[in-house]
């Protein structure tokens, strides 16, 4: 039988798409997507994102500032609010949002909180990387790219071994990476439609997803302004929906910080005032960029990938297809990416080699992830490709990077330095991933603090290495004051091995001023890395912690009576007395009103290191 055309009526019928796999739903586009997706992307997409998860699990480790996250994590779960020690409201993670997703992933995780923050930044590292290398693929495929596409700027990234590093070490990179990766294809979902064809509902949830940027990791608030200008100027919005726009990303980091302002009385997380992230040290920070070139070459790369770009765009004919928002979209990334390298070098890089910079690459090579094969381009897509295998083989940063400019044979202090191999070598670990292997770094002390718990003793321990600066017995110890209600306490500067140690219930004394409410306050003591800008004088812990009637027994050379007693005096008188009270007296309306009003000028107080000069400062004469 044949149709009345004459057609065989065994020919198949269209089946009309279900609901959930019309074109407009979520089910529809999705399905279109994996149709369109070639083997030869898929492929491109594959190897890159392979290396890079095989490398970061390989290479996946904590690092202090991985372990003060956990700590604040598990002091929240166990009930006792968002902050580092009982009693003390320091907000010490530098990611509001990384700490928040640990809290809710640490009970669905059948790993320790260390262990759930080291393997969650990794997954979440890979699944960003894969978001933007697809988002990149998008845009060629949209332009009509016909031609095989080449991971090009994908190979630059992931063969730097730094990179490697810090895809988990317990701190808030992988979720950057997935932050930025989701949000460069929010960027490419937005361009893909006509700007008047954008729904409101799109444009409104792409703005809050930009506007989590400050809240996963503060300085990314200028990388959330560059891409609320860019998708302003996408969808063409009037005024009205510019003001819709800023509602939607500014809510919740504005709801945030006032939360923030009135719970700890600052206006921005404690380690940002303890590195003076509102100075400028160009030349620190123009050291920190030369430190992350200098292993790798990354400047070859980076020029051959200019070149690439203007081939691809001549040989493709892309430049007939560049109208002004395909321009508004490529500049976007890029313009970012210099706006957040002059950002970190004002602010004076970090102490860590790479860190920093492994956002910032990312956005760089954002557009050149992928790009098409031509023939001019492909050989210099091969020569990238040599350099990642040359880079990813054999190019080492060694363990110190950079020195101090004031380093001296007898002064070794240090700039720079490879973070994960200081600490593979402190723990003799190659992967330590969970607290113990931290906690074995002290682990006499550690012992000491079981001990001293167990008889309840309520004393304050020293680091070891503290202890041996002044000349002092490893077990020295000094008794807590009995109005406070902590079984033992350790003073230690490495903060996060610290809070491994020392019981929930416990006091980790901080010496940099990252828990620290005086400490973060005080002028600058150092001025060689990042971060290790304020060593707090022994004088103020003692005053602040140990009992009076232990005083006379202290070393002259650990801390003077005159010392103590002008710190502690100083702790009693004006503006530092409500410091302090700010963060120790009991939350309550009018004490976080207290905090809210007065937070600005709260975090533009600073107090003389020196416990004479201070008393002098903040204290009338004595009588």
């Amino acid at each position: 039988m044949t149709t009345p055309l004459g057609s065989d009526s065994r020919i198949e019928t269209p089946v009309p798409a279900s609901p959930s796999q019309a074109p407009g739903t979520f089910g529809g586009r999705l399905k279109n997507r994996l149709r369109t997706l070639r083997p030869s992307d898929l492929v491109a997409m594959a190897v890159p994102t392979l290396i890079l998860a095989v490398m970061g699990w390989q290479k996946r480790w904590m690092t202090d500032d991985g372990l003060i996250f956990t700590r604040a994590v598990r002091q929240i779960l166990e009930g006792n609010g968002p902050v580092y020690n009982i009693g003390e409201r320091a907000e010490t993670s530098t990611s509001t949002l990384w700490q928040w997703v640990l809290v809710f992933a640490d009970p669905l995780s059948p790993f320790s909180t260390a262990e759930t923050a080291v393997y969650l930044g990794l997954a979440l590292s890979v699944v960003g990387f894969w978001i933007a290398l697809n988002a990149t693929r998008r845009v060629y495929r949209e332009l009509s790219t016909r031609a095989y596409l080449l991971p090009a700027g994908a190979l630059v990234f992931v063969a730097v071994p730094v990179m490697w590093d810090f895809l988990t070490a317990g701190m808030e990179t992988g979720l950057i990476i997935f932050w930025i990766g989701t949000s460069w294809s929010l960027l490419v979902s937005v361009w893909q439609r006509p700007s008047g064809e954008v729904r409101l509902r799109r444009i409104l949830w792409t703005a809050f997803f930009f506007g989590l940027g400050p809240l996963v990791r503060p300085d990314l608030g200028l990388a959330m302004v560059l891409l609320l200008v860019s998708l302003a100027l996408l969808v063409r919005a009037r005024w009205t929906r510019c003001i819709a726009i800023l509602v939607a990303a500014g809510a919740l980091p504005a709801a945030y910080e006032i939360v923030r302002m009135g719970y700890y009385g600052l206006i921005f997380p404690m380690p940002a005032l303890t590195k003076e992230a509102g100075e400028s040290l160009y030349g620190r920070g123009w050291d920190y960029l030369t430190d992350f070139n200098r292993p790798y070459r990354l400047w070859i790369p980076l020029l051959l990938l200019v070149v690439v770009a203007a081939l691809v765009v001549r040989e493709n004919k892309l430049a007939t297809r560049l109208n002004r928002r395909t321009t508004i979209l490529l500049a976007t990334p890029v313009v970012t990416a210099f706006a957040q390298t002059l950002y970190i070098i004002k602010v004076g890089g970090d102490f860590m080699h790479g860190r920093m910079w492994l956002p910032v690459l990312l956005m760089l090579l954002l557009p050149l992830l992928l790009t098409p094969f031509t023939k001019l381009s492909t050989p210099l897509v091969a020569a990238i490709a040599a350099w990642s295998v040359a880079c990813g083989g054999w190019m080492r940063s060694g363990d110190i990077t950079t020195n101090s400019p004031h380093w001296r044979p007898d002064h070794q202090v240090y700039q720079v330095w490879n973070e994960r191999g200081f600490y593979t070598n402190e723990t003799k670990t190659d992967n330590p991933v969970s607290m113990q292997p931290h906690i074995n770094t002290i682990k006499g002390t550690y012992q000491l603090l079981v001990h001293a718990n167990a008889d309840g003793r309520h004393v304050l321990y020293l680091d070891p290495n503290y202890a041996r600066a002044f000349g002092l017995p490893v077990d020295f110890a000094m008794p807590l004051k009995p109005e406070l209600d902590y079984p033992v306490g350790l003073v230690i500067g490495r903060l996060g091995v610290g809070g491994a140690a020392v019981p929930l219930d416990g006091i980790v004394v901080d010496l940099w001023g990252l828990s620290s409410a005086v400490g973060a306050h005080i002028e600058q003591t150092n001025f060689d890395a990042a971060g290790h800008q304020k060593l707090l004088p022994p004088a103020w812990n003692i005053a602040l912690y140990v009992d009076p009637k232990a005083y006379a027994r202290i070393p002259a050379n650990f801390a003077t009576q005159q010392e103590i007693n002008a710190a502690r005096h100083t702790l009693e008188c004006g503006d530092v007395k409500e410091l302090v009270e700010s963060v120790t007296e009991p939350m309550s309306f009018d004490r976080f009103w207290k905090n809210l009003t007065g937070a600005f000028d709260r975090t533009k107080l600073r107090i003389p290191s020196d416990p004479i000069k201070a008393e002098q400062k903040f204290c009338k004469a004595r009588g």
